[in-house]
């Protein structure tokens, strides 16, 4: 078997250094710029492989970095003020008609204040009243 073996291998690095002699033969044959048309073919299938390689990694970032995003709630949109209101309201801003809205809340928000401080005192009094 160690016989066997070692024929095999010297077999082997026979025919290895045949198809290198006869590379070497074939490559001295060839005309100069069938060298350079080989080396031009080479390149663009090279090129060609690398960039579907890399255009397929750069979807795959793209896709894996979408996923990786969260899903972002839309939260329904519920009108309070009626449609026409709404509109009636900015008019009146437009066209400065707010104005006596805004005093006549202003004086209504005074009134309220002054009414709560007037019973307010009138409860200090009834407590004072009490206790004495």
């Amino acid at each position: 078997m160690g016989q066997s073996a070692a024929a095999t291998v010297r077999e082997i690095e026979d025919i290895r250094g045949r198809l290198d002699a006869d590379m070497r033969e074939l490559e001295r044959r060839l005309p100069q710029p069938a060298v350079w048309a080989k080396r031009a073919v080479g390149i663009a299938v090279g090129g060609g492989v690398t960039g579907i390689v890399l255009l397929s990694v750069l979807r795959r970032r793209r896709r894996k970095r979408r996923e990786a995003q969260p899903i972002e709630i839309v939260r329904p949109v519920v009108n309070v003020v009626p449609e026409h209101a709404a509109e009636r309201v900015s008019a009146a801003l437009a066209d400065g008609r707010w104005k006596p809205w805004v005093a006549a809340g202003a004086g209504a928000w005074l009134a309220m204040r002054l009414l709560e401080i007037r019973q307010l005192r009138r409860l200090n009094r009834r407590l004072v009243e009490t206790r004495t």
